[in-house]
């Protein structure tokens, strides 16, 4: 009977020094896990970035869609264009045209 406990011992430290092991240092030890949750967080805070980038280009299209001044707008910034009656103005910087003559 003594013998029967005492391999019943020794198999259940076995069992645990096993188990023990995998926990620790096994491919799912607790540091692998805590790099999967760190990468799980960084990986969730740009997708809640991607979707407000997502939400403000939503917005822009819906906004281009339906509306003429967003097209006046683009026209005028992105194009330079003006109605015939208008005169178009440009200003020169002074910074750049400084920087010009210097390179030179």
């Amino acid at each position: 009977m003594n013998k029967l406990y005492f391999l019943l011992i020794f198999f259940l430290i076995l069992i645990v020094s096993f188990l023990f092991r995998s926990i620790f240092f096994g491919d799912n030890n607790y540091s692998t896990r805590n790099e999967l949750i760190e990468e799980n967080n960084n990986l969730q805070n740009k997708n809640k970035d991607l979707k407000k980038q997502n939400e403000i280009l939503e917005f822009e299209i819906n906004n281009a869609q339906s509306s003429n001044d967003h097209i006046e707008n683009f026209a005028r910034e992105k194009l330079n264009l003006t109605y015939p009656s208008e005169e178009f103005i440009t200003f020169k910087e002074q910074g750049k045209e400084k920087k010009q003559n210097e390179d030179k």
